[in-house]
């Protein structure tokens, strides 16, 4: 039978977590460059890959790679993407200067993570345990730990797990609040990922879990409050279950659910690995448990939780998202995260003025802005152009955007080469690529596409957020 349960938060907590007898061995990283969620990010990725875009003036790509340099475990890095942005990729790639081994992989345009995995697995570049990244993630959560967890346990899968900050008692969810919400089953431990199921295949939050499970762990707990960034490691023989089901394109929405109702389910018909093919790895462990665990060919999904308050990680993966990661970088908010150096050019008359900028904005070389103009919170990249008397307060400048005298604008995003003309105010707007705002536009909460004229019209197309 089964029992139902609703989905309840957790209080967080910081386990220690158990290191292995010895040092893991190097892995290979698979990040999601491909830009199928760019979509969320529109009209910012309408031509430019969601993995170049910048954030405190660094390509969202060059956080993931650094994160996979501290963590020392990891040789090399594929980079998947297509055609059409490989080689936006390309020039990013090439400002790398770490030791990890990066290569572009191009893949089919619109193939899912999964598709992506099995075209890395047919082309022979995936040779043991493996880690998949979202290209949005930024995150300095030591890696290593993940690493050394996936292999204390023997795990099929290690999923890295966000704790969202606690709501206001009287600030009860509703509902409608749980889109885009997993409900996450974990055990008392932390370590062990029983139970995942979307918030959106559930009714009205009232989810159903087997007496089996109930009866292995009875201390299961349910949360609503843990998000996932799309950071997972998998075992080697975990692909051969794409094999087997050839229709799964989303590691996320179809490998992982799927591995995680397996545990307690027949696994006769699952690729498990046999004893015999990995002495070396079982006798590495220093957990007994462990190593049962991995010589019976259980599968077994772990989860690194990290508390709320804890290591910072988050997807820059819609435009909220976005922007809140260029405050938090640019403010020292990620505080293992720097924003782009600052250009090392003299201060000098016409150019960025000290006293102009704040302490929680970021600037990138050859930056003209003229007098009595101010820069809060915002992030303006290289070659951009400030008039007189220009006002901006939370917003991302990408490269070559000029704004002409008197513009005001908050909280707004503009693309490689827009430019707003005098006068304009914009409040919660984002000007696509070489798009052009007339003089004395108010334009407010739109994604602009196409030219605007002085009294707000559009010539083209806007999308209202």
């Amino acid at each position: 039978f089964f029992l139902a349960l609703v989905a309840a938060g957790l209080s967080p907590a910081k386990a220690p977590l158990p290191r292995p007898a010895t040092a893991v061995g190097m892995l290979t990283a698979v990040v999601l460059a491909n830009g199928n969620d760019g979509d969320n990010l529109y009209p910012l990725t309408e031509d430019m890959p969601l993995a170049a875009l910048p954030v405190g003036n660094r390509p969202l790509l060059s956080y993931q790679l650094e994160m996979l340099q501290r963590a020392g475990s990891f040789g090399e890095v594929l980079v998947v993407t297509n055609d059409r942005h490989l080689s936006r990729l390309e020039a990013v790639v090439s400002e790398y200067r770490g030791p990890l081994r990066i290569e572009l992989v191009v893949v089919e345009e619109g193939a899912g993570s999964a598709d992506a995995l099995r075209t890395l697995r047919g082309r022979g570049r995936l040779a043991g345990d493996f880690a998949l990244i979202s290209g949005d993630t930024i995150s300095d959560v030591p890696f290593q730990k993940i690493a050394a967890m996936h292999q204390l346990h023997g795990a099929s899968v290690t999923v890295l797990l966000k704790q969202q900050p606690p709501r206001p008692a009287a600030d009860k969810k509703k509902a409608r609040d749980l889109d885009g919400t997993d409900f996450v089953g974990i055990d008392e431990s932390r370590q062990r990922l029983l139970y995942l199921e979307s918030a959106a295949d559930c009714d009205g939050g009232v989810i159903t879990v087997s007496e089996s499970m109930l009866r292995a762990h009875p201390h299961l707990e349910v949360h609503s409050d843990l998000a996932d960034p799309h950071v997972y490691l998998f075992a080697h023989w975990v692909l051969e279950v794409l094999d087997h089901k050839p229709h799964f394109s989303s590691a996320k929405f179809e490998l992982l659910p799927y591995l995680v109702r397996k545990q307690f389910l027949d696994q006769a018909n699952l690729p498990l690995p046999q004893a015999e093919a990995q002495p070396q790895q079982a006798t590495a462990m220093s957990s007994a448990a462990a190593t049962a665990a991995r010589l019976a060919g259980a599968v077994r999904c772990c989860c690194y939780v990290v508390p709320h308050d804890g290591h910072y990680c988050m997807r820059a993966c819609s435009i909220a998202a976005y922007m809140q990661a260029n405050l938090d970088i640019c403010k020292g908010g990620a505080a293992t995260f720097d924003k782009a150096a600052e250009p090392t050019e003299p201060l000098r008359e016409g150019n960025f003025a000290a006293s102009n900028i704040d302490q929680q904005s970021a600037r990138g070389g050859s930056v003209e802005l003229g007098p009595r103009s101010q820069v809060k919170k915002s992030a303006v990249g290289p070659h951009c152009r400030l008039g007189a008397g220009v006002r901006l307060t939370n917003c991302v400048l990408m490269e070559g955007v000029v704004v002409h005298d008197k513009v005001h604008m908050s909280n707004c995003i503009l693309c490689r080469g827009a430019e707003v003309h005098e006068g304009a105010t914009l409040k919660d707007v984002q000007v696509g690529s070489n798009v052009s705002v007339e003089a004395g536009a108010n334009v407010k909460s739109e994604a602009l596409t196409a030219e605007v004229d002085a009294e707000g019209s559009v010539v083209g197309s806007a999308e209202e957020d």
